[in-house]
């Protein structure tokens, strides 16, 4: 079966879920599978084999097939493994799975920290799958969850977080600019104090944070004022700023011109062209 291209992929998908209590011996493969597919293990134990390598996984792992590439797993001969089963694909999968042990190997080993949790998580994603009647939400969620158990407690202890924030910051600003939000209320949905919010965007923007969100108004601003016949009021207001007088003054300090003055030379820009 041909992949799908990354560009006709849905973002993520669970495509099947299921359960099988294994006869002693019981194996498949090798073979390939058009998806990824991970195989959590609630009872037993057996074996995972992929490029050569043997795994010996018991109640509480987990393996991970990746699409198209061969693998082999057999259940024990005394104690038989029980399995329960996701397969999902998407453009996402790479990022999501990245932040798993799965950046750097195929199966996961549970520590015993989070035993119980993850195997009822295992549960709650095959039992919104068998009542989803096609909507995805509810197992998208609990494949998400399930997969935030198998995160690289190493990575996540040595990833600069500084990145993320930036984004997190920049995204949330330009999506409530037209808001009365402050910088604390950055950092707050963030989760970071303002003097860590401050170092961040001088470092990624060598500007400080209350000024990246007032360029960004400014920005909207001009794009309205170019783009729409709305009044200066309506601009203004649509923008973050208190009122028009406030908002011109920011404009001709930032800008050079008056917001009406901007647009009229927008305009002749135009009919000269």
């Amino acid at each position: 079966m041909k992949k799908k291209s990354v560009s006709e992929q849905s973002f993520l998908t669970v495509y099947f879920c299921g359960k099988e209590k294994c006869q002693p011996g019981h194996y498949f493969g090798p073979a390939v599978r058009p998806h990824y597919l991970i195989h959590v293990i609630l009872e037993g134990k057996g074996i995972f084999q992929k490029s050569g390598v043997t795994y010996s996984l018991k109640k509480g792992d987990a393996f991970l097939i990746p699409p198209m590439e061969s693998t082999y797993y057999q259940a024990d001969q005394e104690d038989p493994w029980i399995y329960a089963w996701v397969g999902f694909d998407g453009k996402a999968c790479p990022e999501i799975l990245s932040q798993t042990v799965f950046s750097h190997s195929f199966i996961y080993q549970n520590p015993g920290s989070n035993f119980s949790a993850l195997l009822d998580s295992m549960e709650r994603l095959l039992a919104s799958f068998r009542e989803s009647h096609g909507r995805q939400l509810e197992p998208l969620a609990n494949l998400l969850q399930l997969l935030s158990f198998m995160q690289d407690p190493f990575l996540v202890k040595s990833r600069d977080f500084s990145d993320e924030y930036f984004k997190a910051a920049k995204e949330y600003m330009e999506h409530n600019y037209s808001y009365d939000i402050r910088i604390a209320d950055v950092a707050r949905h963030v989760g970071i104090d303002r003097t860590y919010l401050y170092k961040i965007f001088m470092e990624h923007e060598n500007t400080a944070p209350k000024q990246y969100l007032l360029w960004h108004r400014l920005r909207m601003a001009a794009q309205m004022l170019c783009s729409t016949n709305y009044t200066i009021t309506e601009i203004a207001l649509s923008c973050g700023f208190k009122d028009a007088p406030s908002f011109c003054n920011y404009f001709k300090r930032h800008i050079g011109s008056t917001p009406r003055t901007f647009r009229k030379n927008f305009q002749d820009q135009g009919k000269n062209r």
